[in-house]
């Protein structure tokens, strides 16, 4: 996939995302807690990051496990709907987004 490809695949998930009505104006900050999309050689990865409010503790061991396998959940039928190819990343637990061949 070329550069542009995958700067275009990036515009599309964001605007499918934002369309489903997710907030990915801030995805692009590495210091805030949300969404995160973000470009690879070859595909797109969404993560998510919790805000401190989840956790006013701030625990080291708080996962999230149960909001984040929602969200992934949510994220591939949402991006499979919209026409991409879509799997979880195994390593980091985000969304892998690629065009369909």
């Amino acid at each position: 996939m070329t550069t542009d490809g995958v700067e275009k695949l990036l515009a599309d998930v964001c605007g499918t995302l934002a369309r489903a009505g997710f907030d990915v104006a801030s995805a692009g900050d590495e210091g805030s807690p949300g969404l995160r999309v973000r470009r690879e050689t070859d595909s797109v990865l969404v993560g998510w990051v919790p805000g401190s409010e989840l956790d006013p503790a701030g625990r080291e061991d708080a996962e999230f496990e149960g909001i984040r396998a929602a969200l992934r959940s949510a994220l591939l039928a949402i991006l499979t709907q919209a026409g991409h190819a879509v799997q979880v990343d195994r390593a980091s637990g985000e969304v892998r987004v690629r065009l369909l061949a």
